[in-house]
């Protein structure tokens, strides 16, 4: 059961989820590399499901159940060439006999950039190319026209990173399962918990199941995409409609105002932009590396960079929390696709390699 439904038993009875995940995740406590005596907490989302770890699969729960729900054949769902949140969704859709469409664009190449779209590939998805997103929506509108037709039933729509108030529900529920942790003893109430920003729906989510959970933990939020897909007005709008959805199933959850103090915006870590990596990052990963964790460039070792920063001050004495969203299961090769299975403006991407940051 989610631990959110645990507090409000309404939502439990009207929130479509499917289970997915393997919660509670654990938490692990690590020294940081040369300050021993400096401990730091862990959340490995990394390994939150045997089928794709990493932060999307806390939204799949909430998005794919309601796809369940309202009798969907399969989704539509949107995301650059070596998106991680369209993997995920395509294996979770495989599991749950769902037909996964994905519309993808360019991206800069990155190293995981071909076994992501190989393994979206073997996982049964159908992907269209469309090199930009400019041209998403009316891909969309093609496609819901196309398999309407098809089915009788039109796919359910998940945004780029499941980032809606439906998936940020996923992670409304990940704070109250971080408190849980804490009333067992499991780790002290972090007074940072660093999070790698995207679509900013995993962020809004976890600022606001904070608030809800009675926490003071405050999200150190590392912006790792252009300003315009991730800033404090596309957070608060997203904050204020899970509210509102929330309070739809169960008017016992608190109407709670989007409170800015619980996020520290980290604009600096970026870089050239995204999935452009950076001296800081590579550093970060290795430390990472040291730490028994499997980072990447483009957004968790940003992240860790800003971590990494903060503990360079002697006196930078707080609990911390590094929030794991990366995926650490293994994917196979892209090697040994059949290529036919593949648009053939994406067919050149298996053989991508990584740009030097």
């Amino acid at each position: 059961m989610a631990v959110l439904f645990e507090f409000y038993p309404g939502l439990g009875e009207r929130v479509p989820r499917v289970m997915l995940a393997s919660l509670p995740t654990p938490v692990t406590r690590r020294g940081w590399p040369g300050r021993p005596d400096r401990p730091i907490w862990i959340k490995r989302d990394d390994l939150s499901s045997p089928l794709y770890g990493g932060n999307k699969i806390r939204k799949l729960e909430f998005l794919l159940g309601r796809a369940l729900a309202e009798n969907r054949k399969g989704v539509i769902t949107f995301g650059v060439v070596g998106s991680n949140h369209v993997l995920a969704t395509a294996r979770c859709c495989r599991k749950l006999g769902l037909e996964c469409i994905a519309i993808l664009s360019r991206q800069p190449a990155a190293s995981y950039l071909a076994a992501n779209l190989a393994a979206v590939t073997r996982s049964g998805a159908r992907t269209c190319d469309y090199p930009n997103i400019s041209e998403q929506a009316t891909a969309a509108v093609k496609e819901l026209r196309r398999e309407k037709k098809r089915t009788g039933v039109y796919p359910l729509i998940i945004p780029a990173g499941g980032s809606n108030a439906t998936g940020a529900t996923g992670f409304v529920n990940a704070a109250f399962e971080l408190r849980m942790q804490i009333e067992q003893g499991m780790l002290p109430e972090p007074a940072f918990i660093y999070m790698a920003m995207g679509t900013t729906g995993s962020v809004a989510g976890l600022g606001l199941g904070l608030a809800a959970a009675g926490l003071n933990s405050r999200v150190i939020a590392v912006r790792v995409v252009d300003e315009s897909v991730a800033n404090p007005r596309v957070l608060e709008s997203l904050w204020r409609r899970t509210v509102m959805r929330l309070r739809k199933y169960d008017e016992n959850f608190p109407d709670l105002p989007f409170d800015p103090e619980r996020f520290d915006f980290r604009e600096q870590y970026l870089g050239a932009g995204y999935a452009r990596v950076t001296p800081e990052g590579r550093k970060a990963v290795a430390i990472g590396g040291k730490l028994g964790l499997k980072l990447e460039g483009t957004y968790t070792g940003k992240t860790l960079a800003a971590m990494n920063d903060d503990l360079v001050d002697p006196d930078f004495a707080a609990n911390i929390l590094f929030w794991n969203t990366a995926n650490s299961r293994a994917l196979p090769p892209a090697s040994g696709l059949d290529m036919t299975l593949l648009d053939s403006g994406l067919q050149k991407y298996l053989s991508v390699r990584e740009r030097p940051g």
